[in-house]
């Protein structure tokens, strides 16, 4: 079931980008975007810089090759950091939340912040101690809770992090 859910993500366009970005929320209709690829890592710049920042995504598939997961970083005004978003599809269990964890190191637990049609999404700022970690990593963990009640890890690749954070922080 929640495999069926992941095609959503397809439909998703740049809307992990919630509340970073109000115009990624029209991704048909929105920007002209420049696009540059840091190994696992696409990065999305407006053509017009008045029409917002850059921000850095990633589709994580699932067990059976679909998007089950839209990760995107970018550096929304209304925070003194950077902030972290992951976009899941309908369905994932709300109560637990979402959880990160890169390497070894303690996870972090995050709630959700709201479900739209094309998914549900967890933000996190992302403190010095974090993106030391995420720089300095090759991968991380998502763990959600699917609607059997079963709990998925997706793997997040690290790969390109650090080159497209500091691409998103030139703008």
């Amino acid at each position: 079931m929640f495999d069926q859910l992941a095609s959503r993500l397809r439909t998703a366009g740049l809307l992990g980008l919630m509340a970073l970005s109000p115009a990624a929320f029209a991704q048909d209709s929105g920007p002209a975007v420049d696009t540059e690829q840091f190994q696992d890592w696409e990065v999305n710049c407006p053509v017009n810089a008045a029409d917002g920042d850059c921000s850095m995504t990633q589709l994580v598939d699932g067990s059976n090759g679909e998007p089950v997961l839209r990760v995107v970083v970018g550096n929304p005004p209304q925070l003194d950091s950077s902030a972290i978003t992951f976009l899941t599809p309908l369905g994932v269990r709300l109560a637990p939340g979402l959880q990160l964890q890169v390497g070894s190191n303690e996870p972090i637990g995050m709630p959700y912040q709201m479900c739209v049609p094309q998914g549900c999404r967890a933000d996190l700022p992302i403190r010095p101690e974090l993106l030391t970690q995420l720089r300095g990593g090759s991968s991380a963990t998502v763990s959600m809770i699917d609607p059997n009640g079963q709990r998925v890890n997706l793997n997040v690749s690290l790969m390109g992090f650090s080159d497209a954070k500091q691409r998103i922080d030139q703008n």
